[in-house]
């Protein structure tokens, strides 16, 4: 019995990028490339994957219904980013420069509903079980330290006791494993603390859409609200 094809509709802004997706996808006997509609499986950038997962669930609203396969395939690689499309829906995530292998092998995961991380991903979430979260005024604290203020200027700009200050600072110090502010700034750009991941792609009237390519094409009319 021949085995069925998993359908897969690339969505992915980077034209060259596209290209080489749907070339290897092309080459695989149990893949077939389709249009949005007909796709059991979606390979998209950061925003239209997740935009994608946002508009199905409030289709499907208020009754049971299948929300879609999609794997990230982005630059975007800090924990935060990485932890927010997981939480939101995403499948898989993969980061730009890995292999065709790499690639095939998460499509395939996905396909039998399983769920796949690519090796940086993996990583990145590894280093955040291994640590401690920061509360939201250590991240405050964080952040002006990181935009070079001092602890007096800190305490002004929070409107908190320069005592306060230092306990805040040595918990991050802790928590990121750090001896020195330049560590502690180094640590945060390298686990992308700091970052905003997508706004709130709640599946709510106004809810981001997006549109109908060819079999195969890059959407070029995705809108986030």
């Amino acid at each position: 019995m021949l085995e069925v094809a998993t359908k897969v509709t690339v969505l992915h802004r980077d034209l060259l990028l596209s290209a080489g997706l749907l070339a290897t996808l092309r080459d695989a006997p149990d893949m077939q490339v389709v249009e949005l509609a007909a796709a059991d499986m979606f390979i998209a950038d950061y925003e239209q994957g997740l935009a994608l997962i946002a508009q199905a669930r409030y289709a499907l609203e208020p009754g049971p219904g299948r929300v879609p396969q999609v794997l990230i395939l982005t630059d975007r690689d800090s924990e935060p980013e990485i932890r927010y499309a997981l939480e939101h829906g995403a499948r898989g995530y993969l980061t730009v420069g890995c292999g065709p292998v790499e690639l095939m092998e998460a499509v395939r995961m996905l396909s039998r509903g399983s769920r796949h991380l690519g090796a940086i991903a993996a990583r990145r979430l590894a280093d955040s079980v291994a640590c401690e979260w920061l509360t939201t005024r250590e991240t405050d604290v964080l952040r002006l330290l990181v935009e070079g203020h001092g602890n007096k200027a800190i305490a002004r700009t929070l409107g908190i006791a320069i005592g306060t200050v230092k306990s805040h600072l040595k918990a991050i110090f802790q928590k990121l494993e750090a001896n020195s502010r330049t560590q502690v700034a180094a640590v945060a750009d390298r686990r992308g603390l700091l970052n905003s991941p997508c706004g709130d792609l709640s599946t709510k009237p106004g809810a981001p859409t997006v549109g109908r390519p060819q079999a195969g094409a890059v959407n070029r009319s995705f809108e986030i609200a």
